[in-house]
C-alpha cells in the first residue's frame, strides 16, 4: 500500500485536531492563520461560536468558502490578508491556530507576534509544523511573550500549545 502526500497531510490534520481538543469550547471565537482552504477551520466549525480563516490565497479562500457552504457551515468568515500583519484589533480571539505554515513564512516571528497580539489574555494559541521543530515553535511563542503548555511530535510534525499573556 502506497502512502499519498494527501494521506500524510490528512492524518497531520487528524492529529492537529486531536491536539487542539482540550482546548475547543462551544464559546470560542477562533482564528487560523495561513489557512489555505479551510480544511482546519471547517474541520472546528461544528465545536466552537465562529471561525476566521485567513489566507494571503484568495483562490485557495474561494474554494473553501465553497466547501464550507455545501455542508453548510455558517460560522465561518474567509478573510484575505497576510499573517504578519493581521487585519484585526488586539486581544480579539479565545483560540488562535495555525498548522503546517510557519516553516514555510519569510517573517515566522512577525507572524507569531501577531499570533498573540490578536489572542485573548489566556488564550491558547496552537501551531504545528513540518519543517520547524518543537524547540523552533517553542522559541517563537516564547519570544513573542506567549507561555509554552505542552508539546507533541507525530506523522512528522511539531505541535506547541501556548498561552497568551
Amino acid at each position: 500500500m502506497t502512502v499519498t502526500n494527501e494521506e500524510t497531510y490528512q492524518a497531520a490534520v487528524r492529529h492537529f485536531f486531536r491536539f487542539a481538543e482540550p482546548e475547543l469550547d462551544l464559546d470560542d471565537i477562533c482564528l487560523e492563520v495561513h489557512a489555505g482552504t479551510g480544511e482546519v477551520s471547517r474541520a472546528l466549525a461544528h465545536r466552537v461560536r465562529q471561525v476566521t480563516a485567513v489566507d494571503s490565497s484568495f483562490d485557495a479562500l474561494t474554494e473553501g468558502k465553497r466547501l464550507a457552504d455545501r455542508e453548510p457551515q455558517t460560522n465561518i468568515i474567509f478573510q484575505c490578508g497576510e499573517a504578519s500583519d493581521l487585519p484585526h484589533l488586539n486581544r480579539t480571539f479565545t483560540l488562535v491556530l495555525c498548522h503546517d505554515a510557519l516553516g514555510t513564512d519569510p517573517d515566522p516571528e512577525a507572524v507569531v507576534r501577531e499570533l498573540v497580539r490578536v489572542s485573548r489574555p489566556g488564550a491558547a494559541i496552537i501551531l504545528a509544523d513540518a519543517k520547524l521543530g518543537v524547540a523552533e515553535l517553542r522559541d517563537l511563542l516564547t519570544g513573542a511573550g506567549a507561555e509554552v503548555r505542552r508539546t507533541d511530535t507525530a506523522e512528522d510534525h511539531a505541535y506547541v500549545e501556548a498561552f497568551a499573556p
